[in-house]
């Protein structure tokens, strides 16, 4: 019986699908008519006419019919109007069609209703729709999703919205739009029941969902229930349960209102269950490396809880042992079983070591600008070499931090197989996909050592200078996929207006050279508002990579001083000095240590540098630079670092180059923002006589101690205590000016300089001109 009533179906919808099919066979090939258009419910005031429909179509009367141009133009008629509905008429083998079409209404009036957490304003901006506008369902569909978001994204979790549209005999819609609030999703706290207290806070630490903060959460966004967010942390919970050994975890999360109006509490509790742990771990077929160098790369062992991460992390590492000496395709699989009567699991791993292979041919995909050598150039495998498959994702890594492409994929390949099955060599394909790595910036800021301050920056990463002969034939585009870094730069102060452009071209010749060039015009009173120094100038500069963490450095360069002094005409040491017009040819070498985790936001690693410099190859002025620069920097716990900074640096007067002839500008300052803080910027060490005017010194030492604590996301706290030691003797260790304090950095931006604001306490002030205990500086982008 089911199978007949199916049939009788299928019959009946052909015999309706047929006659309409032939129907349309039937209309073409005839001549239209006439076409007429009929407007319904149309108001007395409206502008719509038939000739501006007549207008749109492609079928005319006088034509021969198509049903493809008929049902386009049908297609566009329905973007512009409400409805249309067709009529066709065969009379005489000519057409007669019958166009009725609704105009869009107007919308007489917009009304939210039960909506009282929230303004209607407020509701009606994110709506923008307004009153005397035409009514489009597609855009009021999509402008009422918007209001939808707008409660979900402010924490009205519980927001229940629904609308009603009415029509009036004049063709206006009245909208009401019905809001059911619900409770307010902002978290006043998040109570865990059933878990440690270090449970708790590893657990809060990799959570999305977080506890509404009234100072932060309008910069992070968090602090409002989202349904979606509660998932995930519910996954990753179960996940974290279950690495610990509580392999039959449940986690239950509830919603319940807090006692204070408009706040929830989230209360997320844990069903642990029985803890398991590893029982006897076993492996076999390894034949290249022993049972301790397979052991070695155990991260689990017998007795410690039993953890499906821990597996994952076991098997990965002794995959990327082979993987380092070429046996790439080794696979490690494993089975667990749980031990009867026990809460323990036991772990066989079985080896299938592969063979060796080494390193084809190495191909690059998806460069369209940037030149194929500069990608090479930061491969680390070399053709030929036993694959490592470290140096295959260091090499990915690479790629990816040098801020060329927005994704970079390295991959092992097949060999043409021209050997047959002797062949021991893998290719290794890099396809990446380029973005812009031009970019315009402009930046403002303000401190306590240059007062207000901003500019403009133009900067291509991945320049490349032969394009400049071809830019009238090729466009701009040729300018670029060379690898080379360009920068300009506008800076305009109250206390300093500089312009400079620099240029580097790293693998200088296919070699591991970095070669470049800096120019600079600026004019500034940073250090005294009594005199002006404008100066002018440019250096050329090289580094070559010793090992993975040194750097050897080259530089010369050559700058051109004028000073302007404009106070104490009566006093002639200070109009001397401070008047130090003059050429300076000076030469120098480096050397730079940096095993830091990160180029911006160290947490961990050492920092050194190492400089020496001669000033007299010809030029004005002969004295020899040494510069001894070392930070280090231990997070003892996730949230803290610890940073220590020790510095040194002498400037020597060489041949008939008296002390007083050195030029100020390059002579050592110290105190400020970055350099003992709660003292006046530049104020600390010699002063010129009977003046308050920083003089400079000739040797300097600082030694600086920080702890930073993350309070928030995009908020840190930091306890410092700084000292150091300026003076005109070469060299000179006096007694220490010391100051401590505390201050907090704030995030303002996601990308940009944070703003930071601190408290300093000199402890051993000579002067009180000399103190300033209340430093900041902010800077942006936009």
């Amino acid at each position: 019986m089911q199978l007949r009533h199916i049939l009788l179906k299928l019959l009946a919808t052909l015999c309706f699908i047929t006659p309409q099919i032939c129907f349309a066979e039937q209309l073409d090939n005839k001549v239209i008519e006439r076409i007429d258009v009929v407007f319904v419910n149309e108001s007395s005031d409206s502008e719509y006419n038939a000739h501006n429909v007549l207008a749109r179509l492609r079928s005319r009367e006088g034509d021969i019919f198509s049903q493809t141009d008929f049902d386009n133009d049908l297609k566009i008629l329905a973007q512009e109007y409400d409805h249309v509905e067709p009529e066709v008429e065969v009379i005489d083998t000519n057409l007669y069609i019958t166009l009725k079409v609704w105009p869009k209404p107007v919308i007489h009036s917009i009304c939210f209703e039960g909506n009282c957490k929230v303004k209607t304003s407020t509701l009606q901006s994110e709506l923008c729709l307004r009153a005397g506008t035409l009514f489009d369902r597609v855009e009021f569909n999509r402008a009422f999703q918007k209001v939808r978001a707008y409660y979900i994204k402010k924490g009205y979790f519980e927001a229940d919205l629904d609308y009603s549209i009415e029509t009036d005999d004049c063709n206006q819609v009245y909208i009401t739009v019905c809001v059911n609030e619900g409770r307010s999703g902002k978290i006043k706290d998040i109570v865990f029941c059933g878990f440690t207290s270090c449970e708790r806070d590893e657990l809060l630490e990799c959570m999305i969902t977080k506890e509404y903060n009234i100072f932060t959460s309008w910069l992070n966004d968090t602090g409002t229930y989202n349904e979606d967010a509660i998932q995930i942390d519910q996954y990753r919970m179960l996940t974290y349960l279950q690495d610990k050994g509580y392999a039959d975890a449940e986690v239950d999360i509830e919603v319940c209102e807090a006692r204070q109006k408009d706040r929830i509490v989230i209360y997320i509790r844990a069903c642990k269950g029985e803890r398991y742990c590893f029982g006897p771990i076993s492996f076999e077929g390894n034949c290249i490396f022993s049972d301790e160098d397979i052991l070695s790369r155990f991260t689990i062992s017998e007795g410690c809880p039993y953890s499906p991460q821990a597996i994952r992390e076991t098997v990965n590492c002794i995959t990327t042992l082979y993987g380092k000496y070429g046996y790439i395709e080794a696979i490690v699989d494993y089975e667990s079983r749980l031990i009867d009567g026990e809460n323990a699991y036991t772990l066989h791993l079985k080896i299938e070591e592969g063979e060796q292979y080494r390193v084809g041919l190495v191909r690059v995909y998806g460069n369209h600008k940037t030149q194929s050598r500069v990608i090479l150039h930061e491969s680390l495998l070399i053709p030929g070499e036993v694959f490592n498959i470290d140096k295959l994702r260091k090499t990915e890594e690479k790629l990816t931090n040098i801020g060329y492409f927005d994704c970079v994929n390295v991959y092992i390949a097949q060999t043409n197989d021209l050997f047959g099955e002797e062949c021991r060599y893998r290719d290794v394909n890099i396809e990446v996909d380029e973005c812009g790595t031009g970019h315009f910036g402009a930046f403002f800021g303000f401190s306590t050592a240059e007062s207000l301050f901003g500019g403009v920056t133009i900067t291509e990463k991945n320049f490349d200078h032969v394009g400049l002969g071809q830019v009238w034939d090729r466009g701009l585009g040729c300018l670029r996929g060379g690898g080379e870094f360009l920068h300009f730069t506008v800076n305009v102060g109250q206390k300093a207006t500089s312009y400079g452009m620099s240029w580097t071209q790293p693998f200088f010749c296919d070699t591991k050279w970095s070669i470049g060039f800096d120019i600079e015009r600026s004019i500034t009173r940073y250090v005294s508002d009594e005199y002006d120094i404008d100066s002018i100038g440019g250096a050329f500069h090289a580094t070559y990579p010793l090992d993975q963490f040194l750097r050897f450095g080259w530089h010369y360069r050559l700058r051109y001083t004028d000073s302007d002094v404009c106070g104490y005409e009566n006093n002639v040491v200070f109009r001397q000095e401070a008047d130090s017009s003059g050429l300076i040819s000076a030469s120098g070498v480096s050397l730079t240590y940096d095993s830091t985790n990160s180029p911006n936001c160290p947490t961990d690693g050492f920092r050194s540098r190492m400089e020496l410099e001669y000033a007299g190859i010809g030029g004005d002025a002969a004295f020899v630079g040494f510069a001894y620069l070392n930070t280090w920097y231990w997070s003892p716990w996730k949230k803290g670092v610890l940073k220590l900074r020790a510095d040194g640096r002498l400037v020597k007067p060489s041949g008939s180059t008296t002390k007083d002839d050195v030029p100020i500008d390059e002579r050592i300052f110290l105190g400020g923002d970055n350099a003992i803080r709660g003292f006046r910027p530049y104020a600390i060490g010699p002063k010129f006589p009977l003046t308050d005017e920083p003089r400079g010194g000739y040797s300097m030492y600082l030694l600086s101690s920080e702890y930073q604590h993350k309070m928030w996301d995009r908020m840190d706290g930091f306890l410092f205590v700084d000292a150091g030691q300026l003076s005109r003797a070469v060299p000179h260790l006096d007694s220490p000016y010391v100051s401590a304090g505390f201050g907090i950095r704030l995030k303002i931006f996601e990308n940009g300089p944070p703003l930071t604001t601190g408290f300093g306490i000199p402890l051993n002030p000579k002067s009180n001109s000399d103190v300033k205990r209340f430093f900041w500086s902010i800077g942006g982008r936009f």
